[in-house]
C-alpha cells in the first residue's frame, strides 16, 4: 500500500511539475551573414520540453511588420505566452519558433532589383 501511495504521489508531483514548464525566448541572438555581409540579429523560442527531449521539432518562422525588428514577436506579440498556451492545451504542437530582424534601414523579405540587398536569398541559403 505505501509503495502504490508513494508512486501516486510521485505521478502527481511529475504531473504538476509539467504544467508549471513555459519555453524559452532568446532576443538577441546574431550570426554572420555572407550574403547581408555582416551580422544579423534574430529571436528565438523554445519549447517547455526542448532541453529534456530527443525529438526533431518543426520550425515556424515569424516575419516582423514594417518598422519592427525580432523583438516584435516577443514583446507585442507575446509569443511565450501564446506559444506555450497553445502547446500545453493541445492546439499547436511543440516547435521551434524563430523571428529574424529584417530593419537595417533596407525594409523587406525579398532581394532588391538591384542586388544590393539579398535578405531572400540570406533567409532560404543562411538562416534556414
Amino acid at each position: 500500500m505505501k509503495n502504490i501511495l508513494l508512486l501516486g504521489t510521485f505521478s502527481l508531483f511529475l504531473s504538476l511539475s509539467t504544467l508549471g514548464q513555459t519555453g524559452k525566448v532568446f532576443d538577441n541572438l546574431s550570426m554572420t551573414s555572407k550574403i547581408l555581409k555582416g551580422e544579423r540579429k534574430f529571436a528565438m523560442y523554445l519549447p517547455p520540453d526542448y532541453e529534456t527531449s530527443q525529438r526533431d521539432y518543426p520550425v515556424l518562422y515569424l516575419l516582423h511588420g514594417s518598422g519592427d525588428d525580432q523583438t516584435g514577436w516577443i514583446q507585442f506579440g507575446e509569443v511565450l505566452r501564446i506559444a506555450d498556451k497553445s502547446i500545453k492545451t493541445g492546439k499547436a504542437t511543440p516547435m521551434i519558433i524563430i523571428m529574424p530582424d529584417a530593419n537595417t534601414g533596407q525594409r523587406g523579405y525579398f532581394n532588391d532589383i538591384k542586388g544590393e540587398w539579398n535578405y531572400e536569398d540570406f533567409f532560404f541559403e543562411e538562416l534556414i
